[in-house]
C-alpha cells in the first residue's frame, strides 16, 4: 500500500488538533451562555408577590428609597411616597448583561421616569428624582422588549 504524507496537525493526537477541539468547546460554551443571557434568564415578576416599601424623608426633606432591578422584577414593586415632597429613587441594576429600565409616565402627577442601563455598564446604580403632585396609583414597568409583559412592573402610590 502506498504511503501518503499526512498533513501537519491532522494527526489525532497532535497538539494542533487538541487546541482546535478546545477552542471549539470554548466557543460552544460561550455561545450557550450568551444565548441564555440574551434570552433573559431570571425570575418572572408574575411569580413574585407584592413587595411594598415606603420612602422616608431624610434631613434634607427628600424621600429616598432603594429599588433593586432584577431580571424580571423590581424589589420593591410597590412604592409609597407623599405628594408634594421630592423623591429620589436609587435604582440598583442587578443583571450585568441584560439591559433594563424603569419607566413611569404620569406627567399629570409630576412623575416622568425613563431611566435605563445599557447591556454592559460598570455604573450599576442610577438615580431618579421627581416630585409627585397628585395622589393616586401610577404604574411603572421595564419598557425593554417584552420585560413588562413578563411581569417586570410595579406601582408608585402617592398619598
Amino acid at each position: 500500500m502506498p504511503r501518503f504524507p499526512r498533513p501537519v496537525g491532522a494527526l489525532a493526537g497532535s497538539k494542533t488538533m487538541r487546541l482546535s477541539g478546545t477552542r471549539m468547546v470554548s466557543t460552544a460554551v460561550v455561545a450557550v451562555v450568551l444565548a441564555v443571557v440574551l434570552a433573559g434568564c431570571g425570575t418572572s415578576g408574575s411569580k413574585i408577590g407584592v413587595r411594598e416599601a415606603t420612602a422616608h424623608s431624610d434631613a434634607d426633606g427628600i424621600q429616598r428609597l432603594d429599588v433593586d432591578v432584577h431580571s424580571f422584577y423590581f424589589d420593591p414593586n410597590r412604592i409609597t411616597v407623599e405628594s408634594g415632597k421630592p423623591v429620589e429613587l436609587a435604582l440598583h441594576f442587578k443583571p450585568f448583561f441584560v439591559p433594563h429600565n424603569l419607566t413611569c409616565e404620569a406627567p399629570e402627577a409630576g412623575i416622568e421616569i425613563d431611566r435605563s442601563i445599557g447591556i454592559i455598564s460598570f455604573d450599576r446604580t442610577k438615580h431618579v428624582r421627581f416630585t409627585p403632585t397628585r395622589a393616586g396609583e401610577y404604574p411603572f414597568y421595564c419598557s425593554v422588549g417584552d420585560h413588562g409583559m413578563k411581569g417586570m412592573k410595579g406601582t408608585i402610590v402617592v398619598r
